[in-house]
């Protein structure tokens, strides 16, 4: 199932990137864009696993918001976590005590604003704590990508 899912992961990646390309774009351009994405991405994990705020507000921007989608009995709700109160937490925690693991990661770029897609599989230590989605929406300034918002949902359930 992992294998099927890496693969369709490849190919949408693939088909993204040949559109890129299709606006204008240079396939090597594509590649560093993507790839810079990736990266920074990339950061904000390495930055709570070592339970280090300033890593995470290296590639945070300082408007971002963070939301998680949550099913109550109420229904589907959005909940709003502010992102300083985020990073704090990340700051106060024990280093190697969140990790999440990334199952697979699809980025879009058009200019100076990029979408990436991925599943994970969240740990507190060597516990699982739950699995889900995280979307995240960033943006190039000076060169750099900052991650302006993220989404994410959380299941206990269906985590394969």
């Amino acid at each position: 199932m992992v294998q099927g899912r890496m693969k369709t992961a490849f190919l949408v990646s693939l088909i993204c990137l040949m559109a890129t390309v299709a606006k204008g774009q240079s396939f090597d351009e594509a590649k560093e864009d993507s790839d810079a994405v990736r990266e920074t991405v990339m950061t904000l994990f390495e930055g709570m696993e070592a339970a280090d705020g300033a890593i995470l507000r290296s590639v945070v921007d300082q408007n971002a918001t963070l939301q998680t989608v949550t099913q109550t009995e109420a229904g589907t709700e959005l909940v709003e976590t502010p992102i300083d109160r985020f990073i704090e937490s990340v700051d106060g925690a024990e280093p190697g005590s969140l990790i999440e693991r990334i199952l697979y990661i699809s980025v879009n770029v058009d200019g100076d604003l990029a979408t990436a897609w991925m599943d994970y599989r969240f740990y507190r230590g060597t516990e699982f704590s739950h699995c889900g989605v995280n979307s995240m929406n960033l943006i190039r300034r000076d060169g750099s990508w900052r991650i302006f918002s993220i989404v994410d949902t959380r299941r206990t359930e269906g985590c394969q």
